[in-house]
């Protein structure tokens, strides 16, 4: 399961990326991220992996608090 609750992520420090996001997805679900260009898909993705810090919220990869992975 993967779950993110209220992330944000800027950049320069000032202007939020990725304001507030929330989601979920349960085991074995098959999901979609779509969206225009710069609309912060990869950002997502990057946070997932564990290579994008974020500022704020929660991001739990089966029960492992992302945010807090060395």
């Amino acid at each position: 399961m993967i779950q993110i609750f209220n992330v944000v992520k800027m950049y320069d420090g000032s202007t939020p990326v990725l304001d507030d996001i929330s989601m979920e997805i349960g085991k074995g679900e098959f999901v979609f991220l779509t969206g225009p260009s710069g609309a912060g898909k990869t950002t997502i993705l990057k946070i997932l992996f564990g290579w994008e810090p974020f500022e704020s919220g929660q991001v739990l990869v089966q029960g492992i608090n992302v945010g807090k992975l060395n």
